[in-house]
């Protein structure tokens, strides 16, 4: 007769889990500031299946992700050739903003999001404690 309790390997490996991810988001939640120069906040609006509504979003040049140093939870963060203009516009979401607009669903990535009527793809989304500036669900790179 075999038993339902689990290995005990199992369990400390679960248990490691846990504590590792617990170690990550306190390291995420101090978070240094990127220098006030390197953002510009803005209100977009979202255009979504005929409707649209105001997203709280920031411009960023390259120094912001540099100095905050979060790698996105799924996709990638921007490319230096994605601050230039005239290339592909690109968006990297919150993960609030991906839980409540998108349900969560990852498949998001390299989908089209609407913005101030231009069309942009998603390429990342930001871990929770990631909320630099505060408040913002949105991120695009500011060509300058």
């Amino acid at each position: 007769m075999k038993s339902s309790a689990p290995a005990p390997v199992a369990v400390a490996g679960v248990l490691g889990c846990i504590l590792i991810a617990g170690c990550v988001q306190t390291r995420e939640a101090n978070v240094p500031n990127p220098p006030a120069t390197s953002y510009q906040v803005g209100s977009f609006e979202l255009q979504d299946s005929g409707s649209s509504q105001r997203v709280r979003g920031a411009s960023v040049t390259p120094a912001f992700f540099q100095s905050a140093k979060v790698s996105p939870l799924l996709g990638r963060g921007f490319l230096p050739e994605e601050y230039s203009s005239g290339r592909q516009q690109v968006v990297m979401v919150s993960q609030r903003f991906w839980q409540q607009r998108l349900s969560g669903d990852p498949r998001i990535i390299g989908t089209a999001m609407h913005l101030n009527r231009q069309t942009f793809t998603v390429i990342g989304i930001m871990p929770t404690m990631f909320d630099v500036p505060a408040g913002v669900d949105i991120w695009v790179p500011k060509a300058g």
